[in-house]
């Protein structure tokens, strides 16, 4: 429980706007009233229990009579207590967040419903702020298991002597692993999203684990291909469990605060990359280090709840009847991959073989460049929601793409200059485009819609990562293939652009009227 008590002179108009209820990060009830003191008790917020007290007397010096005078009496001075109490639902962050939470109750009253930069956009109830806590560590643990075979590729074909058409080979099998998430995806559309959450990352930590003792480059794929599956499946069913409990209007928030989890979880990889050059095996103890993540595991499984719109969800649905939004989404996605794909596998190798970076330099550069995106991200994300997600989408395309291409084709100052740029206005990309897998979809086809939309963006990469590779060994250097490589997100942004609308402020059941009429005793499966 955490107490905050302040003591201090106020005038009538101070002390008239302290008893009015807070309506802001927290929605407290009518006072309760006693002689000079004044309770308010939690209405609606992020809070598993709050209370506020203000007790009101005379300053000193001040004249008897009411504490609380009339309009022409606003230069009366009162002595205020307020004592504000409150436990935040918020699992593994809430010390953090306590900090931010501290100076709003001190400092940040509205009145309106106005929720604070750091908050989401529309206050939370205990169960979405303790659901979003429990999924963002999930994503930083799927964060951590996507990242570290990019980011260590490179040090384990030189163990193995593999060349670089055989890295990019690598790559693309991993990547194709991501289709096979699909058939997880039905589990989780058939028997709930805890599950597979709770599945997907014994699986994902144990193939991380068996990569590490992989004694060649074909076991080291073997693995990393059922490490990739798991973490497909956990990463789609993460976000979609979050937008199944996140409000409308918060719904690309909540995309950029598992983004900025994720990238943390990433970033734990590439602060650790500096182990690879201690030795030529050193690489496998970043595969292990996911090991140390089982102690927490558990308490977040037992404390997860199963998705609310799934156990009241729509279910005389059939998938084909969605092919359309389908293949249109996830061609928009597979554009992307084609180019985001080269840029995430082959970025190290870049700065190593045409810079000559060292493990220590390139995990400089990405923590340099990719810290910055993180708050870029949340900024997104806020303005995805507050003003509309296809002008992100432009933005990130076009400009932030393009400096992507620019790194690839300078050096010296320039390079990292390119890569902060384009690392921070391409971050909007995910939380305005990812939001549609679970608007375009109802709740009984949602994991498995947006499982394909996502496997669709991860053959884009496997793809682009196949050409990049040969591209790369038969013209020499990256920059002109990466230049060609933007044509996709490019002609992807154009379609966005024109074709996806604004649903920001709807829930999910306006957009699917066959949830909102929702049976729970209907028939199950629904026909496919």
């Amino acid at each position: 429980m955490t107490r905050l008590v302040r003591t201090f002179v106020a005038d009538t108009g101070e002390v008239d706007a302290l008893l009015r209820p807070r309506d802001d990060i927290v929605l407290e009830t009518p006072a309760e009233t006693l002689g000079g003191s004044h309770r308010f008790e939690l209405a609606e917020g992020p809070f598993t229990s709050y209370s506020r007290l203000v007790e009101v007397s005379r300053a000193a010096g001040q004249p008897a009579g009411q504490v609380r005078s009339s309009p022409d009496s606003v230069a009366a001075r009162h002595q205020v207590t307020e004592t504000v109490e409150w436990r935040l639902a918020v699992p593994w962050f809430g010390p953090a967040f306590n900090i931010a939470v501290r100076r709003a109750m001190r400092t940040g009253r509205t009145g309106d419903g106005t929720q604070p930069i750091w908050a989401p956009p529309r206050r939370f109830t205990p169960r979405a702020a303790t659901v979003m806590a429990m999924l963002a560590a999930a994503a930083m643990l799927s964060g951590y298991l996507a990242n570290a075979p990019s980011e260590l590729h490179t040090y384990a074909a030189d163990e193995f002597g593999a060349d670089q058409a055989a890295q990019g080979l690598l790559g693309a099998v991993v990547r194709i692993g991501t289709l096979l998430a699909i058939g997880v995806s039905v589990l989780a559309d058939r028997h709930g999203r805890r599950r597979i959450v709770a599945g997907a990352m014994g699986v994902g930590i144990a193939a991380a684990a068996l990569a590490a003792l992989a004694p060649s480059m074909v076991w080291l794929g073997a693995f990393l291909l059922i490490g990739r599956t798991a973490n497909a499946a956990l990463g789609a069913t993460v976000v979609v469990m979050a937008l199944e409990e996140i409000p409308a209007g918060c719904r690309a928030w909540c995309l950029s605060v598992l983004a900025m989890s994720a990238a943390l979880g990433a970033g734990v990889v590439v602060w650790l990359q500096p182990i690879s050059d201690l030795a030529p095996w050193a690489w496998r103890l970043l595969f292990a280090f996911p090991l140390v993540a089982l102690a927490a595991a558990r308490p977040l499984l037992r404390r997860l709840p199963e998705s609310r719109r799934f156990e009241t969800r729509g279910r005389n649905v059939v998938l084909s009847g969605y092919w359309r939004p389908i293949a249109l989404l996830g061609a928009i996605y597979l554009a992307f991959g084609l180019f985001l794909g080269p840029i995430d596998w082959f970025r190290n190798e870049y700065l190593r073989d045409e810079h000559g970076f060292s493990a220590a330099l390139v995990s400089l550069f990405v923590l340099g460049t990719a810290t910055p995106a993180g708050l870029a991200v949340y900024a997104a994300g806020r303005l995805a929601d507050s003003r509309g997600r296809r002008i992100i989408l432009a933005v990130a395309s076009v400009l932030g793409l393009g400096s992507l291409v620019a790194m690839f084709n300078v050096s010296g100052a320039a390079l990292w200059l390119a890569g902060l740029v384009g690392a921070m206005l391409s971050a909007g990309l995910l939380p305005a485009l990812g939001v549609y897998r679970g608007e375009l979809f109802p709740t009984a086809l949602r994991a498995r819609a947006a499982t394909i939309t996502g496997a669709m963006g991860v053959v884009g990469a496997a793809l682009g990562v196949l050409m990049a590779g040969w591209l790369r060994t038969a013209w020499g250097s990256f920059g002109e293939v990466i230049a060609l490589l933007w044509a996709g997100p490019l002609l992807a942004a154009a379609v966005a652009v024109t074709w996806l609308t604004e649903h920001s402020r709807q829930e999910l059941e306006e957009l699917h009227p066959a949830d909102a009429a929702a049976d729970p005793e209907g028939p199950w499966p629904p026909r496919l």
